[in-house]
């Protein structure tokens, strides 16, 4: 939940005992920490480019997010990790649309949900009903108030370069240092920040 990273394999053995320790039971908060570490082990494969890993890893996220929800309907976190698995292996479609719809339902502004949902989500922005496109830049908006702004930045990079317009656009009511401290950590991973409520400070080149 924090973002913290641990080996694969010591990921691997807590999530054996953590499933042993849950057995049938239907315990949210064991169900929830099984499926936290399969969606980073399912991470890690993504960052390592391991297709392998991944083939492993998307159907025990599935399996994992089936059986939280089963056991606490109300996880939005159990939906959400059903539309990553769904449009990684289907594609983008209307069960990947009423899975997302349901994380939302569930958490619209839960932070820890919104820090995995907003970048996810994003991505598909230009594909999504307009209810759904609001609440992703609800997500994009809260990550900003909360000042993860570092968090921000990686979330707008990731965005397509229609998407980052509009992503600025909800930024324009900020406060001036915000914006100067977000174009700053733009700035420190190569982006250029060109739109009307970012204007270059004095002294400096657009």
């Amino acid at each position: 939940m924090r973002g913290e990273r641990y080996e694969g394999t010591a990921l691997d053995q807590i999530v054996a005992r953590v499933s042993n320790d849950a057995g049938g039971l239907c315990d949210p908060k064991l169900r929830r920490n099984v499926l936290l570490i399969q969606l980073r082990l399912l991470s890690n494969a993504f960052e390592a480019g391991d297709a392998a890993a991944m083939d492993v890893r998307l159907p025990n996220v599935t399996d994992a997010a089936k059986q939280l929800i089963a056991c606490s309907p109300s996880e939005s976190i159990g939906w959400l990790a059903l539309y990553w698995a769904e449009t990684r292996t289907l594609g983008f479609g209307p069960k990947a649309i009423s899975y997302l719809t349901q994380s939302y339902a569930f958490a619209p502004h839960e932070m820890w949900v919104q820090l995995f949902r907003a970048p996810l989500a994003l991505r598909a922005y230009g594909f999504l009903p307009e209810k759904l496109k609001q609440q992703t830049l609800d997500d994009f908006v809260d990550i900003v108030d909360a000042r993860q702004l570092t968090t921000a930045v990686v979330i707008y990079q990731a965005a397509s370069s229609s998407t980052q317009a509009v992503l600025l656009g909800r930024m324009c009511s900020q406060p001036e240092e915000v914006r100067l401290v977000f174009r700053r950590y733009a700035g420190d991973r190569g982006l250029t920040i060109s739109h009307p409520c970012f204007p270059v400070p004095s002294g400096q080149r657009a």
